[in-house]
């Protein structure tokens, strides 16, 4: 009985072992990428931003006096332009404590006081400039300079301010002045406070920051010249009544 044919196997090519198949790292390249990752790790470590020492601070409403020289708090249903733009969630909000009073002196001139504080000023969210929040709720500007910077107690040297004009939609007018201090930084222009919170992030801060605003109703634009005067008597007077170990969050 024959045998049946056994059909010619096809020749299989040889393959490389799968270990072959993989690159071979040196034992230098190797320990050179672990200490390239933990150089990483430690520069980004290094890189993000920490709070400066302002964790506790205490409560600006507890602190600026409510009196002091010839102004005292009144009462007053006027209502302030507001410290926020009003189109932010609570998250984007820059503010952990605000302060809105209307002061009065002997004469009967009344100055209002905004002051607005935050703990983080960050690159999407830092103090506001009067610039943008009073067009956006409803006034036009019809002018803005530097004002004379104004010398106080807790500073050495005067602080750099801004004042302007706006026109109220339904009449009138109102004079501002204000400072805005991020960290040790003043000026609040875009560019420029930018510029600092990246510097104190790439050292590891995250500065705190302040508006402070002083703003006087007008019935006519010529009484702005005075009224300016008299809300930098009125600020300088402010920062010498707070208490020496609280002024730092006004003025640095």
């Amino acid at each position: 009985m024959s045998q049946p044919m056994q059909m010619p196997q096809a020749a299989v090519p040889d393959t490389p072992d799968s270990t072959d198949a993989l690159p071979r790292f040196s034992r230098r390249a190797c320990l050179g990428g672990a200490a390239l990752m933990g150089v990483a790790a430690v520069g980004a470590w290094l890189a993000t931003p920490r709070l400066q020492a302002v964790t506790g601070a205490p409560s600006l409403d507890a602190v600026v006096p409510k009196a002091f020289g010839e102004w005292r708090v009144i009462a007053d249903a006027t209502t302030q332009v507001d410290v926020a733009q009003g189109v932010e969630t609570v998250l984007e909000q820059p503010y952990d404590q605000t302060v809105m009073r209307t002061y009065a002196n002997g004469q009967g001139e009344q100055v209002m006081l905004a002051l607005a504080w935050g703990e983080r000023q960050r690159q999407d969210v830092k103090v506001h400039r009067p610039e943008v929040c009073y067009p956006a709720q409803g006034f036009a500007l019809r002018r803005v300079e530097a004002g004379p910077p104004i010398a106080t107690g807790g500073r050495a040297l005067p602080v750099p301010t801004t004042q302007l004009l706006a026109e109220a939609r339904g009449g009138g007018f109102e004079a501002v002045r204000y400072w805005i201090r991020i960290g040790d930084n003043y000026g609040g222009d875009g560019l420029s406070a930018r510029w600092y919170i990246l510097n104190e992030g790439l050292a590891g801060r995250i500065p705190d920051g302040i508006l402070v605003r002083a703003s006087q109703r007008l019935a006519q634009a010529s009484a702005a010249p005075g009224s300016q005067q008299l809300m930098a008597r009125f600020l300088a007077e402010l920062v010498a009544a707070v208490p020496a170990p609280f002024r730092g969050m006004l003025v640095r």
